[in-house]
């Protein structure tokens, strides 16, 4: 675990990914003595974590009873997605006003990593990638606020990523909204900043409504 962070972080973010690699079945149950064993903690850091991961929506916790993997639900993602195009798009067009040569090269630098990584089917070096390119607009709209709802949202959003990595082809033509985005930034059509990271968010929220009905009917 990585000594930077506290401990409890730590289990939460190896819970975290292993809910997202499918390591952990959803409905799985999450017993603190098995992961304060595996972690060679108390149960109080293995509590925490647990705490954490109920917040953003990774489990549920019955009360004195157990943890476990909270499943996927199709309104879940479409409030998230639908909350989450609207503060990107505002981010993208506030952080317009602030953007340079700069922002823009880090910007190109992301667009040919997302297109690398998503022809070799790679989507974890694209997530990497994707956060990269997306945070450049939530630091440069000078917005702490809104930057803390977008980051808030996008926790939550993080266990949809066990999606787009069984799946990846099918979210391919996702990259190629990025470089939309990037000429509209360019022309500095503001409105068209927005609208773009609007249907981008309401792409990606389409695609994973379409495979949880597709696998719920399996």
């Amino acid at each position: 675990m990585k000594t930077h962070k506290q401990i409890w972080e730590a289990i939460a973010e190896e819970i975290k990914e292993g809910v997202i690699s499918g390591r952990y079945e959803p409905d799985e149950r999450l017993k603190e003595a098995e992961l304060a064993e595996k972690y060679s903690v108390s149960k109080t850091p293995v509590r925490e974590a647990l705490r954490y991961l109920e917040r953003i929506g990774f489990v549920e916790i019955v009360p004195h009873t157990m943890a476990r993997v909270k499943k996927m639900n199709q309104k879940e993602v479409e409030d998230l997605y639908m909350i989450q195009g609207v503060l990107e798009g505002l981010a993208g067009r506030e952080a317009l006003k602030h953007l340079n040569e700069g922002d823009h090269e880090k910007m190109k630098t992301c667009l040919d990593l997302l297109e690398k990584h998503s022809r070799e089917k790679n989507p974890s070096e694209y997530e990497k990638a994707n956060i990269k390119f997306h945070g450049i607009f939530w630091k440069a709209c000078h917005n702490s606020k809104l930057t803390e709802l977008i980051n808030n949202i996008h926790e939550q959003l993080q266990k949809f990523r066990s999606i787009t990595r069984r799946y990846p082809e099918r979210f391919k033509d996702l990259a190629g909204d990025h470089r939309k985005i990037f000429e509209a930034v360019v022309q500095r059509d503001a409105m068209k900043v927005d609208l773009l990271f609007q249907s981008h968010v309401a792409k990606q929220k389409k695609y994973i409504v379409d495979i949880l009905e597709k696998e719920n009917h399996l």
